[in-house]
């Protein structure tokens, strides 16, 4: 799974990069996959590796938050030190900061993440206050957004992950019948946005309810490994190429084959949870394949900072500087920072757990 997480971390960040014209699967279609691999790994380990609730929440945290301070520190230096951050400036956070109950929100956001997802639902007046907004408005010269308080803005979906996680053991025991038919609720409540005053875009992406049934389609996929483990190891090869050229030249194929977009959306949606199972099962015990999947949630969290860098001092070959500073980047927090700490994360679970083996490490955006 490596392979592929890697780029949906890399189409996010050239859904970021203006000055790259060549694009992968939007950034929003790559985040909600990520949600659907979530899905999958997190039943993965909760059937073969926690058993006990309090390890899995601790060992869940331990891998999100050092990785997101470090860059929440690199963010602050991009912005205060260089002056580059791409969407926010000091003056833009001393706005936002200047009104008290919104300095406190801030505050809260950046160090809990729970909840960064509605910020997306608000914008700032000229006083600092919150005011809510559902008409999903872009932010420009006079208008400010509340999710530009936000040193790391694109850890949003990290809030999604938090709940997620926070559900995941019990919906781990639920069975399938009662995933499914929580998925088909979530899913009815997201089409009941059509019908509501509020942006389907905004209310489709930033509201957990209406995507839980993606984290659900994951946890559903879970359940074809016993089949696809079965099938020969070519299968998943094939399977994996197939679902890489799909993502890499999926805006192409949705030109040439006239889809439209909502369709769109749902076609990758069965797309990716169909294909993660045979991925998996030939992948898993490729620790190159897990070595470079790694690098998707540093990727994910840093490109907006390097993306910055570049957009400000255009240095020669800007586009390339981006990509690859970012991957250079994230694979010096690998090395330096998660896997020293992953490898702390299973010994705490050999220690709760002789018998229990170490699974893949990585998920999403929000790896395991």
């Amino acid at each position: 799974m490596g392979l592929v997480r890697v780029t949906l971390a890399l189409a996010v960040l050239l859904s970021h990069l203006p000055i790259m014209e060549f694009k992968f699967i939007s950034g929003a279609l790559a985040v909600q996959s990520f949600f659907i691999v979530s899905g999958f790994y997190m039943a993965l380990v909760l059937e073969g590796k926690y058993k006990d609730a309090r390890l899995f929440y601790s060992n869940r945290l331990l891998r999100l938050f050092p990785t997101y301070f470090l860059c929440c520190i690199l963010a602050a230096l991009t912005t205060w030190v260089f002056m580059a951050s791409p969407t926010a400036s000091p003056e833009i956070f001393a706005t936002i900061f200047s009104d008290p109950l919104t300095a406190a929100i801030m505050v809260f956001e950046n160090i809990f993440l729970v909840g960064q997802e509605l910020l997306f639902w608000f914008t700032v007046g000229p006083d600092g206050a919150l005011r809510i907004d559902t008409d999903g408005v872009v932010p420009d010269e006079t208008t400010l957004l509340g999710w530009q308080g936000l040193l790391v803005p694109q850890s949003w979906s990290l809030s999604m992950e938090l709940m997620f996680y926070a559900l995941a053991p019990w919906l781990a025991r639920a069975g399938w019948k009662w995933i499914a038919a929580i998925a088909l609720l979530s899913i009815a409540l997201r089409l009941a946005g059509a019908f509501l005053p509020i942006d389907y875009l905004l209310w489709q992406g930033r509201f957990f309810p209406t995507a839980l049934f993606l984290f659900l389609l994951g946890m559903l996929a879970h359940k074809a490994l016993p089949l696809a483990a079965r099938l020969p190891r070519w299968t998943g090869w094939i399977v994996n190429a197939l679902l890489l050229a799909f993502l890499i030249l999926h805006p192409m194929l949705q030109e040439a084959l006239s889809i439209e977009p909502v369709r769109g959306r749902w076609i990758v949606y069965a797309v990716v949870a169909a294909a993660i199972p045979f991925v998996f099962a030939t992948f898993k015990d490729f620790a190159w394949d897990r070595w470079i999947g790694d690098l998707s949630y540093p990727i994910y969290l840093t490109q907006l900072m390097t993306i910055g860098l570049v957009l400000t001092y255009e240095p020669p070959f800007a586009a390339a500087v981006a990509i690859l500073g970012t991957i250079a980047l994230s694979a010096l927090v690998l090395v330096l920072v998660e896997h020293p700490l992953d490898r702390w994360r299973q010994q705490r679970v050999r220690r709760a757990r002789p018998e229990a083996v170490a699974a893949p490490s990585g998920a999403s955006p929000a790896p395991l």
